[in-house]
């Protein structure tokens, strides 16, 4: 029995380690870091209890059988309490929340409750017939209940593990479950021989491992102690789910750089630890996070506009006086947003709509920013409104304009143009629109949706047969970005047969200026499947040319604000046609954008232009009246000449 007792003391004092660790982490708030905390507690009592059962039986002339009666029944309680609170630890990992699915919850905890509840009453019963003090651990019955019980609780995790897989992760399932199947076996090996105390050891060597595999606080704090930001998108999406209450204090630091220059890095964080810890205190279930260097928020259940008010006096009230690490003393300059959820945001999207914003935010000292500037007019709310309901319902439309050529005569390419017509806000104009879709995480979506109704649209019609060569197509420099974005749109070609000559990808001067390893990798990609590529908006802004000499471009497309400049400025005229020459002399073709009148053409012609652009020819149109024009086209007659 010593022996085992032995395993016993050896497991208490890892666990005592463990929870010292524990208790100067400031971490309560997160459900998964309390539960992982229970179970270190539950050890630990488990270990006592083990050691005081074996104490008063071997002294059981002087020990009181009613304290050695309490003694056992508590026993037993700690190892019932062990596989339920395990449980409850997987779904709180899997959740990362204060307050984990409350259904859930119900249906781990009821027949622990039940199992104590047949304990207890086992215990009453020996004592009123005269049996020993531990002679319920022995009864048949009790027995088939425990083990009933760790069964349930293995399968609730094994449902959990499944049902939770993505947010888990497959090395994180893979822990949690074989850590709950190892405590499940060693449960039941001492539930049928009460002798053998090995629950305690094998519990800490499982907890060991869960903190070096699952429960990384490197995961999910900064080195503030604050939250990383990722985990506020999944905290307030749950409650938006669930109608939950709560509000929100955005601090940013407005002498940060001053603070990193003046005190470094490290004393800076530790500035940082006593601002996250004052705003951990604040209120329970009070979750804090790092959203930039110079960013904090806190987030607290609320119950209504009165408690967040206090709180944010609170919070300005401290900021007013120095804060304090080591020997060193600092007054922070610090600017505030706050909002209340749902009162003043009641959505998912316009919760992230509004993080994505805070970079923007210009804050004064001590003052707190509207949350309606930082939300954007009306326009803009309405304009996203209408995105997302076009993404879900199939409502963007391609446009096409069509590009004369000068050699040929006639149209032989168009450039496909994004449209939005809403049904409730009607038409949604396209450059703003797209700005918007950017700035949202849209826009990947809308790219996708615009070229393969390209592809179809090109290989349903026959385009090669009336003479269109190929279609321009704009990619903006979010799309240039990601990774596979080549390998992506070469597949589609593919799918509907279209060679890579019948494709122009447009590049802005801005994403070319990207230096950016993804941009350079597709473009190069683009280049060696055949795919033509255009310099698009030439001459809005960017002087660094060396682009031009860099990358691979066939086609530059001159900005149409140097065309129409130049019509009543001598210097933008000398700038034009430097543009072509330059063009020429690099062996490109060159569109001009923004053609509209006779004596434009014939400026052009005579800077030997290759292709037209512009409303002289057509306006976008639809795909039907764009085939139409090009069956129907007839030469002007200044292009005669």
């Amino acid at each position: 029995m010593s022996m085992n007792i032995n395993f016993d003391f050896v497991g208490i004092a890892v666990l005592i380690v463990l929870m010292i660790y524990f208790q100067r982490k400031r971490s309560s708030v997160i459900a998964s870091y309390r539960m992982f905390y229970v179970i270190l507690f539950d050890l630990l009592l488990m270990g006592i209890m083990d050691i005081a059962c074996v104490v008063t039986l071997q002294n059981a002339g002087i020990t009181s059988t009613v304290v050695m009666s309490i003694v056992n029944v508590l026993d037993v309680f700690t190892q019932i309490f062990l596989f339920t609170s395990y449980a409850a630890y997987v779904l709180c990992v899997a959740t990362i929340d204060t307050n984990p699915l409350q259904n859930w919850m119900n249906v781990i905890y009821l027949p622990s409750t039940l199992q104590m509840m047949l304990v207890t009453g086992l215990a009453i019963r020996g004592r009123m017939v005269g049996d020993s003090p531990d002679a319920f651990k022995t009864n048949p019955v009790m027995k088939v209940v425990l083990m009933a019980g760790v069964v349930y609780e293995v399968v609730i995790i094994l449902i959990i593990g499944i049902r939770y897989s993505k947010v888990l992760g497959l090395k994180k399932n893979i822990h949690a479950v074989t850590a709950g199947v190892c405590l499940a076996i060693v449960g039941m090996i001492e539930f049928y021989r009460p002798d053998y105390f090995l629950t305690v050891f094998i519990g800490t060597l499982v907890m060991t491992d869960l903190l070096m595999t699952v429960q990384k606080p490197e995961e999910i704090f900064e080195r503030s102690d604050a939250m990383k930001k990722k985990f506020l998108y999944g905290s307030a999406e749950m409650d938006f789910d669930r109608g939950k209450s709560f509000g929100m204090i955005f601090i940013k630091i407005l002498d940060y750089s001053v603070l990193m220059d003046s005190l470094g890095k490290e004393d800076t964080e530790a500035f940082l630890k006593h601002v996250t810890a004052f705003l951990t205190d604040l209120k329970h279930n009070a979750l804090v996070f790092q959203l930039d260097n110079d960013l904090i928020a806190v987030k607290f259940p609320s119950t209504g506009k009165i408690e967040e008010d206090s709180i944010f006096e609170e919070i300005q009230d401290r900021f007013k006086e120095p804060w304090h690490s080591g020997f060193m003393e600092a007054m922070l300059s610090v600017g505030f947003l706050r909002v209340g959820c749902p009162s003043e945001i009641n959505n998912i999207d316009t919760f992230k709509h509004m993080l994505g914003n805070m970079n923007l935010v210009q804050m004064q000292p001590g003052e707190e920013y509207p949350l309606a500037k930082l939300l954007g007019d009306d326009k803009e709310q309405q304009m996203l409104k209408a995105i997302r309901r076009a993404l879900d319902e199939d409502g963007f439309q391609v446009y096409y304009q069509p590009i004369y050529s000068t050699r040929e005569k006639k149209v032989i390419a168009a450039e496909a143009l994004i449209r939005l017509f809403d049904p409730e806000y009607g038409f949604i104009p396209p450059e703003p629109m797209i700005a918007l879709a950017e700035k949202e995480g849209y826009i990947l979506r809308i790219g996708e949706i615009v070229f393969t109704e390209v592809c179809r649209f090109y290989s349903k019609n026959k385009l090669d047969k009336l003479g269109i060569e190929y279609i321009e197509v704009n990619l903006s420099a979010v799309q240039c970005m990601q990774s596979l974005l080549a390998e992506q749109f070469i597949g589609i070609m593919k799918e509907y047969k279209l060679g890579p000559e019948r494709i122009n990808f447009e590049i802005t001067e801005s994403s070319a200026m990207i230096n950016d390893a993804e941009v350079t990798r597709n473009i190069a990609r683009f280049e060696q499947q055949g795919v033509s590529l255009s310099l698009d908006d030439y001459g809005t802004g960017y002087s660094n040319i060396s682009y031009l000499y860099n990358l691979p471009f066939m086609i530059m497309k001159v900005d149409k604000s140097i065309l129409w400049t130049s019509e009543k400025n001598e210097k933008a005229d000398i700038i034009l046609k430097n543009t072509f020459r330059m063009a020429k002399r690099l062996k490109m073709k060159v569109v001009m954008e923004g053609v509209e009148t006779e004596e434009q053409i014939k400026k052009l012609l005579a800077l030997d232009c290759d292709y037209f652009q512009g409303f002289y020819f057509s306006k976008p149109v639809e795909g039907k009246k764009f085939i139409d024009y090009v069956k129907g086209f007839s030469l002007p007659e200044v292009c005669k000449g």
